[in-house]
Parts: C-alpha cells; structure tokens; sequence
C-alpha cells in the first residue's frame, strides 16, 4: 500500500497513477490519465493533489510527471507497436516547432495524452477514443515517424488505423511554412519513397 494514501480505500488509484507515470518518462494530460486509468475525475483530482503534496508527482504546464524516477524502469505491459508510416523530412525541419504545432490538441477520434520522453527520444501521444490503442509520433533519424501501440488482447477494427492516417495529415499540415516563415523551412522531401506505409 501507498504511503502518501490518506485513506486505505484511495491507495489503489494512487498506486495506480504512479505505476501508469512510471512506465511512460515525460509528462501526461490530466484528461490522458483520466481515461487511461478509467477514472473518474474527481478521484484523480484528490489523487494527484495528495501525490503532489507528497512530493511524488509534480504538475507543470504541460501534464503530471513523476519528480524522481525510478533508476529501473518496470517492464511495461504487453502491447504490439506497429509503424504506420514513415515521410522523410527536407533538413531544417524543428522538432520543437513541429511538436508546438501539434501538442495538447485533439483530433477528430485522437485524445491528447501527453509527452513521453524515453530513452530513443520524446514522443507526443493520443489515445483513440473507442479504443485501447494509441496513437506515437516523433521524429527519427530525419524522419517523421507514427507508430501504432495496441494492447496484446486488442483486436484490431481499422478505427485506430484511421486515426493514425488523420494524425498523419494533420502532422503535414502543420509542416506547412506559416506566413513570413522560408518554405525551405518545413518542407517534405518531395521523391516518391519519403512516405511509405506499413503494411
């Protein structure tokens, strides 16, 4: 049981926030927690306020993050990540530009979750409502990369492969130069192996 629990009957949510934050290095949305622990809002508030009080989670601007992580990550649970689609991008292209662009929004079926930030590099996350699938984008080696993670039990619907083509369209949406920007900028590489899909 929980040490920063005020009461016996709340230790399990505080457990379980800080078992769901430990798996996932970088910082989470309020609303990302509340449907990935199936919480109800209320409870997840006097939860994570308790956690903060006890100086085991802190809240910034842009979600709830563990303050000290464990120096061993636990293993997380089982889930099947799929790349779904890979476009390379034209040099120059800011990350950071790129990840304030799309950060905290939602996108028709795709609700906001939070940063990850693991050791290969951070990673924005949705969760796609309806399902247990989520929905990674980040860029790799000059590649904007969209990953699929589903859970092992899941059983795939098309419904999270639909949302990761809308994340992917909204993602070159907003590689578009805004105005006063130098198209050279945010510009993807325009030969026909830069998108690919996998099947």
């Amino acid at each position: 049981m929980s040490e920063w629990a005020d009461r016996a009957e709340e230790a399990p949510l505080d457990d379980r926030v800080v078992e769901f934050l430990q798996d996932r290095p970088g910082r989470v949305a309020f609303n990302g927690l509340r449907r990935a622990l199936d919480a109800h809002p209320e409870s997840l508030v006097r939860s994570l306020r308790r956690l903060e009080r006890h100086g085991v989670v802190l809240h910034g601007s842009d979600g709830y993050g563990l303050v000290d992580r464990p120096a061993v990550e636990r293993p997380s649970a089982p889930a099947r990540s799929r790349p779904f689609a890979e476009v390379t991008l034209a040099p120059g292209v800011s990350q950071t530009e790129l990840f304030g662009r799309l950060a905290g929004r939602w996108f028709g079926p795709l609700r906001w979750i939070g940063l990850y930030e693991p050791s290969d590099g951070p990673w924005l996350v949705w969760s796609v409502e309806g399902s247990r699938a989520q929905v990674r984008l980040g860029i790799r080696r000059g590649r904007l990369t969209v990953v699929l993670d589903r859970p092992d039990s899941t059983v795939p619907d098309g419904k999270a492969d639909d949302a990761a083509r809308r994340l992917l369209g909204h993602a070159i949406d907003a590689l578009e130069p805004t105005a006063g920007e130098s198209s050279e900028t945010l510009t993807i590489s325009a030969h026909p192996s830069s998108l690919s899909y996998a099947s």
